[in-house]
């Protein structure tokens, strides 16, 4: 444990030397593709999260989205069922539609009774509850491996849906619906996989914060290696003088005492 871990306060909003050093390799494109991506199957995925989940918040599923939904997917079955394109009918996405709404009402009338504007009990972008048979398989191994929320919400939920519209895809009555539901596993599985993927990316960002807070006495005034410093180290050299070393030490310092916080780590210091 390093010398100062007891004493350091770990503050965000200050720039971090060691971080800026080692920028991460960036894909612009890529970057760029993932939140247009995530963007648009935000509304795909809206489609099939009605009917799996509940107690959404109040800022996530909005009913001028569910009717514009509702209308578009209206559009599609005026459009195609004016056109010989071949035996399916529109009727099963025209029923499915009136549920979506339906469902997507109901939510909302859920949202007055479970949390409404200014409530602190309740997150109001939460993306709803799973349903409940899925507590029954979190915790469980299946093929050795144990399954946890990350497998629920970004694998089986999503493939659940795929796997829903591809059976119906492979009815010619259904095949429309079966369709636009494949289309919405595949949307939410992007979402979920993208919200993941930044949910990572902010807990690695932080745990590196917090490491970085806790080494850089280490890296400046004692001035040890990699093996020693958790990784942490800066690609210079340092100067001889300690007392030099001091005041860069002290410029780069984020805090004077302790003062406890989500990341605080003194019981690890005092045991």
């Amino acid at each position: 444990m390093s010398t100062e871990s007891k004493y350091y306060q770990y503050n965000p909003e200050k720039r971090n030397i060691f971080i800026e050093t080692h920028v991460r390799r960036v894909n612009i494109i890529l970057d760029a593709f993932m939140n247009l991506l995530h963007i648009i199957s935000s509304h795909g995925a809206s489609i099939a999260e009605v009917f799996l989940r509940k107690k959404f918040g109040e800022r996530y599923i909005t009913l001028a989205q569910s009717i514009a939904i509702f209308f578009i997917l209206q559009f599609i079955c005026v459009s195609i069922g004016n056109q010989p394109y071949g035996n399916f009918s529109v009727a099963p996405l025209v029923l499915f539609a009136f549920a979506y709404l339906g469902f997507s009402i109901y939510h909302r009338l859920e949202i007055t009774k479970y949390g409404t504007t200014y409530n602190f009990q309740r997150f109001s972008l939460s993306d709803g509850e799973l349903a409940p048979f899925w507590d029954k398989i979190i915790g469980r191994k299946i093929f050795g491996i144990k399954i946890n929320l990350y497998h629920v919400t970004v694998i089986f939920e999503p493939l659940l849906v795929v796997l829903i519209g591809l059976f119906l895809m492979l009815i010619s009555f259904t095949l429309l619906l079966g369709l636009v539901i494949f289309i919405s596993g595949i949307s939410l599985w992007a979402r979920s996989f993208e919200k993941a993927r930044r949910g990572r990316e902010w807990v690695l960002d932080n745990i590196d914060k917090k490491i970085t807070s806790e080494m850089k006495y280490d890296v400046f005034i004692g001035r040890k290696p990699k093996s020693q410093t958790k990784g942490v180290y800066l690609p210079i050299e340092l100067p001889d003088d300690e007392e030099t070393r001091q005041a860069l030490y002290n410029a780069v310092s984020d805090a004077n005492s302790f003062e406890g916080d989500i990341w605080d780590n003194d019981n690890l210091d005092e045991k």
